[in-house]
């Protein structure tokens, strides 16, 4: 730990305005079967950072292990302690009719063989899966800049639900991107089935992209981009905001 924090030792998550404390994971391995997320996808994180994402991860994987066609090893004890958790924490955040009791026993929202994957996700875990995508966005242009994100960026982050209209559109949007923009991109990246990734920064313009899949759960396609630039485009994308001060905003809007 001390190695790594002496190599990294600003939190990318909040533009290197704290200095980092922990060595967090992203995407967060609570989201993967078993926890086993993969080794190399650390990032230096102030604990204020890290605790401002937490909730958001915890209610993603559940949204991601819910939908997702691919978890048939899914844990029940693993899956239920999630429930528990948004239930004691968030339980808007839950789709279930009554969210102070979540089903018992332990019961998958969506069921392996059903026929229509798509979830009405209330408006909070909504809000909760933008930052967990705007959370990785920061981490992966640390991972491919080696600098934090900062102030002078606004980002976009697109979601949708796999297998919906919407979520043709996220990858349509972001195979566009791809193809429009001469930039040094990496190869696709493909962790087994339960996490893809793709990169694209063009150093000269300063704007990074990345579209990333959770198994066939959420389709994500992120930009950070110049401010000056970024204002062309309709709707006006925002300004960088820390991980930590969007997990405030969250905190205040709950009902």
């Amino acid at each position: 730990m001390a190695e790594f924090l002496t190599a990294h030792p600003s939190c990318c998550f909040c533009g290197g305005r704290r200095a980092a404390v922990e060595r967090d994971h992203a995407p967060a391995r609570i989201v993967f079967r078993g926890k086993h997320g993969p080794d190399d996808f650390e990032f230096p994180a102030c604990a204020e950072c890290n605790r401002a994402a937490a909730l958001s991860e915890q209610v993603t994987a559940f949204y991601i292990r819910s939908i997702d066609q691919g978890y048939q090893q899914l844990d029940a004890e693993e899956y239920q302690k999630l429930i528990d958790g948004i239930a004691n924490n968030e339980p808007d955040a839950l789709p279930y009719v009554d969210r102070s009791r979540p089903p018992e026993p332990y019961t998958r929202f969506i069921a392996p063989d059903a026929h229509e994957r798509a979830v009405t996700i209330p408006e909070i875990a909504k809000q909760h899966i933008e930052l967990f995508g705007t959370k990785l966005l920061y981490a992966m242009y640390y991972r491919v800049t080696g600098t934090p994100a900062s102030s002078t960026l606004r980002r976009l982050v697109w979601w949708a639900q796999a297998g919906t209209p919407a979520a043709d559109q996220v990858r349509h949007n972001a195979s566009q991107w791809f193809d429009d923009l001469t930039i040094a991109r990496r190869p696709n990246v493909d962790l087994g089935d339960q996490f893809r990734y793709q990169t694209g920064y063009h150093p000269a313009h300063g704007v990074f992209g990345l579209h990333m899949s959770f198994g066939e759960a959420l389709v994500y396609f992120c930009v950070l981009g110049p401010a000056r630039d970024m204002l062309r485009l309709k709707p006006k994308p925002p300004l960088y905001q820390t991980i930590k001060s969007l997990g405030d905003r969250i905190s205040v809007r709950k009902p």
